[in-house]
């Protein structure tokens, strides 16, 4: 089982691919929802990680997949 980051930001992505984490950066809304849908297709990822912005500014996107996957 894998885990895997999206975030907002350029250090917090180096960071994780530093402990091996692979990842992606995105900033806008649109480009969050495909991320989540390509990562929650991939069954080898276990952990999807998610920056704190995410959660203030898209906070009907980040519920979602918690209630729903």
């Amino acid at each position: 089982m894998k885990m895997y980051l999206i975030s907002d930001n350029v250090d917090t992505y180096t960071g994780m691919r530093l402990a091996g984490v692979d990842g992606i950066v995105v900033h806008e809304q649109d480009e969050l929802k495909q991320a989540l849908e390509r990562v929650l297709e991939d069954k080898s990822i276990g952990i999807v990680l998610l920056t704190e912005k995410f959660g203030r500014e898209f906070p009907q996107i980040v519920d979602d997949v918690k209630l729903n996957h």
